[in-house]
């Protein structure tokens, strides 16, 4: 084997292994919701990722950086751009948006409790015909 055909298998290898790449890129990028429409619209070269940061399509940015920031930076840096930073502000209202559901669900179990409890008191004030506001016998 001569010194060209070795250089022809290596580069062979090399656009096989960055083609592998991509189609995981891909696939990971199909995972997030709304990106379909995206991967959809542009075609993409052999062994080159369908990259928002070099086209500036802001949706698919905010969506990467909001459902996957490991492969957002990933891209970003293969565009030569960088990220925008975390919305922490975003981040701590979902947090106290979660925190306040579990109140209220905390709330309404224990309210559920508490009337469970005073509809068997009425049953059983009922069966044995005593009234509930003056507790005598009827």
């Amino acid at each position: 084997m001569s010194n060209l055909d070795a250089r022809i298998d290596a580069d062979h290898r090399k656009a096989a292994a960055a083609e592998d790449d991509a189609r995981a890129i891909v696939s990971r990028m199909a995972k997030i919701e709304g990106m379909d429409r995206f991967l959809a619209s542009g075609r993409r070269e052999h062994g080159q990722v369908p990259n928002p940061y070099r086209v500036g399509n802001l949706t698919a940015i905010g969506l990467l950086e909001r459902h996957d920031p490991a492969l957002a930076s990933y891209l970003a840096a293969a565009a030569g751009k960088g990220t925008s930073a975390p919305d922490y502000a975003r981040q701590e209202a979902e947090a106290e948006r979660q925190q306040q559901i579990e109140r209220m669900k905390a709330a309404t179990a224990e309210l559920q409790a508490t009337n469970a409890a005073h509809r068997q008191h009425l049953d059983r004030a009922f069966i044995v015909g005593v009234s509930t506001t003056t507790g005598r016998r009827w």
